[in-house]
Parts: C-alpha cells; structure tokens; sequence
C-alpha cells in the first residue's frame, strides 16, 4: 500500500544526497584550504577517473587498515594469508597489482562511472535513512555469477576510491609473505616450464615476466608461495577468457592441466 513516506521517497532522496553532498564538499574544500602550497599534485587521473580529493588521499590508510580487518581477513586472512586455497594470500603481493586488480573488480559493473569518494558517502546516506529498498540499487540488478569466487569482490570493491585501492595494496604489499609448502605434482616439468618455458608448446618462461624466484614486479603477480590450487584454476581461467589476460591467454594457450598443475605446485614451494 502506497503512503506518503514511499511516494515522496525519491524527492526525499535526492534532498538527502544533494545535502551529504554538499558536506562533503565543503569538508573538502577547507581540507583544500588547510593543505600546504607546496603539498605535491596528484597524478593525473584517467579519461574516466575523476581526481581524488586531498581529503580522499588522506583518509585512504586509515580506510584501508579497518577494511582490511572488516572485510578482507574473513576470506584473505588476518594477517593476509588465506588458509582455503579458494581465496589467493595477499601478503607480501605486489601493491601495483592488488591496486590494479581492485580497480578491475570495482569497475565491473560501474558503466564506466568515474571512481571517487563521493558514492561511497552517498552509499551511507541510503543506509542510515533505509532508502535503499525503496529506491533499489543499481549493483541489485547486475548479472551475478555464483560460481565466481570474485563476483563476490564486486560488491566489495564497488564503492573504493582510487586512494583506498592503493592504500589497500600499500597495505598488503608490506606484510610479510609466507614461505614456500610442500606441494604435490610434477615439480621438475613445473620447474623447467617457469625457468625456461617449452619452446614447442609456444611457451616462454615465466620467469621472463614473474621473475625467477616468482616474486613479480609492478603489475606483474608475485606466484612464490601461492595457493597451488588457485594458480591452476587461474591458469584454466585464463585459457579459456574468463579472466582477460590476452598476453596470458597466446602464451599458454597449447599448454594442458598437467602443465598447468606442475607449475602450479612449483611456485607454491617458493619463498
């Protein structure tokens, strides 16, 4: 039944986020105003990515320290290193990369919307004031894939800014990683496929981009230690585009699960 508090809840909506909006700008504006002359300028931002607020830059590693402690270690581990072999170890990965990654995830379902701070502030609006099941919510509607471990990481990542996602990875990137396990599988064909590739399947080393204690570098992944099952069900994704790896995909493209497994199990013992 239709009463007044449903009919009148978009206008009350859009009062309510055009007032948190408001704050939020004049929050920002003063933080602008209390920053130093020489305070450096931010990087440049994307076609689609509006520049982050000195307010939003500020507040990122506090936001990161309670996400990681809210959200992340349920799935990754308190302190980074997931036990299932579902959900990848963070710790020690590179920062560039979980950044990267972070964006991909909150990109997914945004139709290119641009990445601030802003959403988030009226993510909490809707809350507080028990709009969102009236209102509904974009993400609500989107495709799901259940049988994706990241589609939960959509929900996750959909409201980070650009400086909470590499405050994420800043994060992650300094905790130390773990040593190499035992693992089982075909570990001297998984060796020789990371040190040297095989030349007849149309493989180069992966050590030529991972580097040769599997540590990686920038957007590059660090594989030392990781979960060996998840490797694999990344490798299987990744032949077959459901993650989009293009330069991935033409490298192992000839390679089977056996392959896939022995390398897997390889990097899994590495410190």
């Amino acid at each position: 039944m239709e009463t007044n508090m449903t009919r009148n809840a978009p206008w009350a909506a859009r009062i309510l986020t055009g007032f948190a909006l408001a704050l939020m700008a004049t929050f920002a504006a003063a933080e602008d105003a209390a920053a130093p002359a020489a305070a450096p300028a931010a990087a440049p931002a994307g076609p689609t990515e509006l520049a982050p607020s000195p307010l939003a830059i500020k507040l990122a590693p506090e936001r990161a320290h309670l996400l990681a402690g809210k959200w992340c270690q349920a799935c990754h581990g308190h302190n980074g290193v997931s036990v299932a072999p579902t959900f990848p170890i963070l710790a020690g990965q590179s920062s560039e990369y979980l950044a990267l990654q972070l964006k991909y995830f909150h990109n997914l379902n945004q139709d290119d919307r641009a990445v601030t701070h802003e959403s988030m502030f009226e993510q909490w609006i809707l809350n507080v004031t028990d709009l969102r099941k009236v209102l509904g919510y974009r993400y609500e509607d989107a495709p799901r894939n259940e049988d994706r471990a990241w589609d939960f990481m959509k929900g996750v990542a959909r409201d980070l800014d650009s400086p909470t996602m590499q405050a994420l990875g800043d994060y992650y990137a300094k905790l130390p990683a773990p040593p190499g396990r035992p693992a089982k599988g075909d570990l001297e064909r998984g060796k020789t496929l990371f040190a040297e590739g095989d030349a007849s399947k149309g493989l180069l080393a992966c050590a030529m981009c991972h580097g040769p204690d599997a540590h990686g570098q920038g957007p590059i992944p660090r594989l030392a230690g990781q979960h060996a099952d998840y490797v694999f069900v990344q490798l299987k994704f990744i032949q077959s585009g459901i993650r989009a790896v293009d330069q991935m995909q033409a490298l192992i493209a000839n390679l089977n699960d056996a392959d896939f497994k022995a390398v897997a199990a390889y990097v899994q013992t590495l410190d």
